[in-house]
């Protein structure tokens, strides 16, 4: 145990997590909350909750995190300026066949951050189906418990950020707490920069741009996400690196980190990822070309490091079948070109042929060549052009699109004013509502004053009735000298007293 955690007299009554998030602020406060939640605050030997309001000059006993949240040093993967140094395997618990394919590999690792390229098909997290074999289970073995008890939550341990099953990429663990905290931070203000390599369908018109369109939790399908205007507002700047044929080579850069937004964001404006059959991408490329899985790759990270605030860049190269992926669309694209060349050349004669003035003999294609040929290739070319056209039609289509997601935006606008105004008429009322409270309150004085008022005046009225009776003669006129007392008297009449 530390020494005892003394309030100070200007931390009295606040509450005792914010009170040692102030005091720690390398620790966020959910830390302490899970810390107190799991007994490792007491107060006298007896446990405090997060909202245990403290008070000054008492002496908390805490659990000592802070030599478990800098475990010991282990050997850096990458030397300064130098290559990466290759790591054993490290001993992930491998309880499905196969499952050695989805082992990551480590990109960077120190005493605070470990980097690496998770696969595609690996999941972060276990969930329903996926209990065993997920990343976690892998960092518990390849941490060990020196580093794995810093953490409260054993559902997350160091994870900051996660990768969607089939995306592959750079993904970074925090190692200490305060790793974990300065990490999440960056996050939370939007200075880390993630760039996602992707394969789309088609062609988007404009080479640059940002989608901007709020995403939220499908109503239809709860598993996956949707553009909403009740979604929280998300943006994605995308850049065209190469056009193939019915495919683009497009690097994307999410300004905000909201669940599937860039696979919902391409599939808003048609031109969802290549294999992604949840956004809308078509059947034929698992079909024709193998392709699996959504082909989006995080490809780059840039961060400040926890310790040293210098700024780090880590880079996963990309993964074998999208480098697969890229050869064959290439491929394709080369057999158009060749097949287009091919077709002009050919109907060149034909057209100049069938054109005002005759064509001399040479200028015909050999008697001796397959018509039959020509002919299927001309109806390839065709097909290929009918292609182009449905595509130039989709584009037109996703600008329609957008167009919708603007007037979306507008409701929303409208939307936040009526709330506004409705928020503004609730204060007006609420206002009206003190205002009316308070004459209850002055007409309440006032009618105690006024019955202060008529107890005064009872009681002068009183005093005046016994002054009066007091100033009255209580006893008979004076007689004259040696005249008789009137018969049958005894003595003096009372005042306003009558005879019988």
């Amino acid at each position: 145990m530390v020494p005892l955690f003394r309030i100070k007299n200007n931390d009295g009554g606040q509450r005792l997590d914010a009170v040692l998030a102030r005091a720690y602020p390398q620790y966020s406060r959910s830390f302490f909350q899970k810390l107190l939640k799991t007994g490792g605050v007491t107060l006298s030997g007896a446990p405090r909750e997060p909202s245990y309001r403290v008070r000054a000059g008492e002496a908390f006993e805490i659990a000592d995190f802070e030599s478990r949240g800098h475990p010991r040093e282990s050997p850096p993967s990458r030397v300064e300026g130098g290559d990466p140094v290759p790591f054993k395997d490290s001993g992930f618990p491998l309880t499905t066949a196969g499952m050695t394919a989805l082992v990551p590999t480590i990109l960077f690792e120190d005493s605070s951050l470990l980097v690496i390229d998770k696969p595609a098909g690996l999941v972060v997290h276990p969930a329903p189906g996926h209990r065993v074999g997920t990343l976690l289970d892998w960092l518990k073995g390849h941490l060990g418990s020196t580093v794995t008890r810093v953490f409260t939550d054993p559902e997350r341990l160091g994870l900051v950020h996660r990768l969607d099953k089939d995306t592959s990429g750079v993904l970074v663990i925090a190692k200490t707490i305060p790793a974990q905290t300065a990490i999440s931070r960056q996050f939370r203000d939007r200075t880390v920069r993630k760039t996602y390599a992707a394969f789309i369908e088609g062609v988007i018109a404009a080479r640059t741009g940002v989608i901007d369109a709020p995403v939220g939790r499908s109503r239809k399908i709860p598993t996956r996400m949707e553009v909403s205007p009740l979604g929280k507002a998300s943006e994605t700047a995308f850049e065209i690196q190469e056009t193939l044929k019915e495919v683009s080579l497009v690097r994307l850069t999410p300004k905000t980190g909201r669940t599937h937004q860039i696979r919902v964001h391409l599939s808003a404006i048609g031109h969802p990822i290549v294999g992604d059959r949840s956004y809308g991408a078509k059947s034929i490329w698992g079909q024709s070309y193998g392709i699996r899985r959504p082909l989006l790759h995080a490809e780059r990270l840039e961060l400040a490091h926890p310790s040293s605030g210098k700024a780090v860049t880590f880079q996963a190269p990309w993964p074998e079948d999208f480098m697969a992926a890229h050869a064959r669309f290439r491929e394709a694209f080369r057999t158009l070109l060749v097949l287009t060349a091919a077709g002009s050349l050919w109907l060149a004669p034909v057209y100049a042929q069938d054109g005002p003035s005759k064509t001399s003999s040479a200028a015909r294609p050999p008697a001796s060549r397959n018509t039959g040929a020509l002919t299927a290739e001309v109806k390839k070319i065709r097909n290929e052009v009918a292609a182009l056209r449905e595509e130039l039609a989709n584009i037109k289509a996703s600008l329609e699109k957008l167009n919708v997601s603007d007037r979306l935006r507008d409701v929303e606008r409208a939307a936040m004013e009526l709330n506004a105004k409705a928020v503004s008429g609730a204060t007006s009322g609420e206002e009206t509502k003190t205002q009316v409270l308070d004459f209850n309150r002055k007409l309440k004085t006032q009618q105690d004053v006024i019955e202060q008022l008529r107890d005064q005046v009872d009681r002068l009225q009183q005093q005046a009735v016994k002054q009066q009776a007091a100033e009255s003669p209580s006893s008979p006129s004076p007689a004259s000298p040696g005249s008789p007392a009137p018969s049958g008297s005894s003595g003096p009449r009372p005042w306003g007293s009558r005879s019988q």
